[in-house]
């Protein structure tokens, strides 16, 4: 009878210990995931920071990683969205706020995008969202002596920073792992 017992002891012991030693190399492919996506990000603590802390990354692939990402561009488009109604309106901010939504746009086709895996798809329209969040630096800098609003300039520029993120996550997608 003790036999038996200590013999069901040591089964369960290390059916818990293969069950922990799974667990952590899952979480340690994921984070071998980010650690790669993040260290070609262009402000890499700002992508370690987005994805490391969301429970969703845990055991995410590319097209996981992307899916939060564009919702953290989204919302750092957003926050832009939010900057340029906090200053005097103009028609800067009027066409401004049109570029932001366009990129907001261009952010819905990349969760598409990654859904379908069209990576090609994937890059262009986040090349799109990147660069109708910097037209908004642009109309304000067209007039000699123009500068943007820095309210507007910081957010702009997380924004642009988080978005490109979607461009080094489909370039991952075309390397060899």
């Amino acid at each position: 009878m003790a036999a038996s017992h200590q013999s069901a002891l040591v089964t369960v012991t290390v059916a818990i210990l293969m069950v922990m030693i799974c667990f952590c190399q899952v979480s340690e492919g994921a984070d071998d995931l980010i650690s790669k996506v993040c260290s070609d990000a262009p402000n890499p603590p700002l992508c370690d920071q987005l994805l490391r802390p969301d429970p969703r990354s845990k055991g995410s692939d590319l097209v996981g990683l992307g899916g939060i990402m564009v919702e953290k561009g989204q919302d750092a488009v957003k926050a832009a969205i939010d900057a340029i109604k906090s200053i005097p309106p103009s028609a800067e901010t009027d066409t401004c706020l049109d570029f932001f939504t366009d990129a907001i746009d261009s952010l819905n086709d990349c969760k598409q995008d990654l859904g379908s895996h069209d990576w090609d798809k994937l890059q262009y329209d986040a090349a799109t969202a990147i660069e109708d969040v910097g037209y908004c630096d642009d109309i304000f800098t067209d007039e000699p002596g123009g500068t943007v609003p820095p309210v507007v300039a910081e957010a702009d520029r997380r924004a642009e920073e988080i978005i490109y993120v979607l461009l080094v996550i489909e370039k991952l997608s075309k390397s060899p792992t």
